[in-house]
């Protein structure tokens, strides 16, 4: 046992230093390099195998604790969130000049504008709008509620908006109400809450009746399709009965004169304009209008298919040609059509209100009338950033667009060709 004392105070004595040579070398050792623990020569010649083994296995777990340490360092540093100070300092300009130039509202010199931006880029920096909108009231996003995305008309209004919202840095939060006011009412509710700077909106019918006892005047809001002008409210429309007058003076030249139409929601422009284009047409050219004719349906497919099936399974004589006041009910009156085992046009000649992508590789290829649906779009965002960012007292506007009439086969014009008839 005596002989073991001299080995073990040996033991210690190594230990001892080897812990603080390592300290020395973790002072000496920047934060970015790895430890390296050499092996001590510096011990007795007599020292055992084993004495030296249990020394280099302590240094090597202290070593393993700083390593360990430094890695998860490294780590925290690599997931921390790019700060706007971060960007200041690896641009070596102040925050007020990041600031500057992220808000474009001082003046920056281009070489500065440059090294900031490019800093920007290199770490990835993406500015907090939630937090930023905390303290300043701006929220950088602004609301598009409608009745329903799947609707190809709402689908390219929304890319409209959505290209003029992402020119002014600002993001889109899309609601569908489903013609549901209470789901309207909850997205006007964002605008209190301040989780949106304004508003575009096609209400819904009853939301438009009640839309005098929304808070419209103190928030930037523009109504589409349907119109709130009567209310002081910017307003993008396109022209409905122009538009209905055309497709049925176009049906009346081909020879009809029973025509029928499928209505929409009542009480809304869309609906409400293109009725009074229809009996407009039917009056200019000696036409009674037979409320026989003139159905009143949902403006999906299904309710397309509703319509259509009404008019041409009533008691009274069928009418000739169909009207149908909206693109996607134009399809299941195609469906109607085909289970009644008529034919269109040879039989039922039909025209709709709406252009859709796939419109012109259908069989038949649909005459329609064309709404420019980005245009009221982007011209809708155009005057709610207008609000927003330069005149929020300027007067209201209204903003009616051309619609076309696009001529290709499902009204007959082609079979009246075939025939010599004019």
């Amino acid at each position: 046992m005596g002989r073991c004392a001299p080995q073990q105070a040996f033991v210690m004595t190594h230990l001892n230093r080897s812990r603080q040579q390592q300290s020395e070398s973790r002072m000496r050792i920047p934060p970015a390099s790895i430890p390296t623990q050499q092996p001590d020569e510096s011990g007795p010649a007599d020292a055992s195998p084993l004495e030296l083994m249990a020394a280099a296995q302590t240094t090597h777990k202290e070593s393993a604790v700083v390593l360990t340490t430094h890695a998860a360092h490294t780590a925290t540093a690599a997931t921390r969130p790019v700060t706007i100070k971060d960007v200041a300092a690896h641009a070596s300009v102040s925050v007020a000049t990041v600031s500057a130039v992220m808000n474009a509202n001082k003046y920056v010199s281009p070489e500065l504008e440059q090294r900031v931006r490019a800093s920007i880029d290199t770490l990835g920096y993406m500015r907090n709008s939630m937090a930023r909108g905390l303290k300043t009231q701006v929220s950088h996003a602004i609301e598009l509620v409608i009745p329903d995305i799947a609707n190809p008309f709402f689908t390219n209004i929304s890319r409209g908006v959505e290209d003029v919202a992402n020119a002014h840095h600002y993001a889109l939060i899309l609601g569908n109400t489903d013609e549901d006011p209470q789901k309207e009412l909850n997205y006007i509710h964002l605008l209190h809450g301040k989780r949106a700077d304004g508003m575009i909106i096609a209400t819904t019918a009853q939301g438009h009746d009640i839309a005098p006892t929304w808070p419209l005047h103190q928030f930037p809001i523009v109504s589409i399709d349907r119109s709130l002008f009567h209310l002081g409210i910017d307003t993008v429309l396109v022209d409905n009965q122009h538009g209905a007058r055309m497709a049925i003076e176009h049906l009346i030249q081909l020879g009809h004169r029973r025509i029928g139409i499928v209505t929409g929601v009542p009480g809304i422009a869309p609906t409400d304009e293109r009725l009074a284009g229809y009996k407009e047409a039917l009056e200019t050219h000696g036409i009674a209008v037979d409320p026989a004719l003139v159905d009143v349906s949902h403006p999906r497919v299904g309710g397309g298919e509703q319509g259509a099936w009404r008019l041409l399974t009533q008691t009274a004589e069928r009418p000739t040609a169909l009207f149908l006041m909206d693109g996607t009910m134009v399809i299941g009156a195609l469906q109607a059509i085909a289970k009644l085992g008529l034919r269109c046009p040879d039989d039922v000649a039909l025209v709709g209100f709406d252009d859709f992508v796939w419109a012109s590789v259908m069989r038949p290829r649909l005459t329609v009338v064309a709404q420019p649906t980005y245009e009221i779009g982007h011209t809708a965002a155009q005057l709610l950033f207008e609000r927003l960012e330069h005149h929020p007292d300027r007067e209201p506007r209204e903003v009616r667009l051309h619609t076309e009439l696009v001529i290709r086969e499902s009204c007959g014009a082609s079979l009246q060709r075939a025939s010599g008839n004019t």
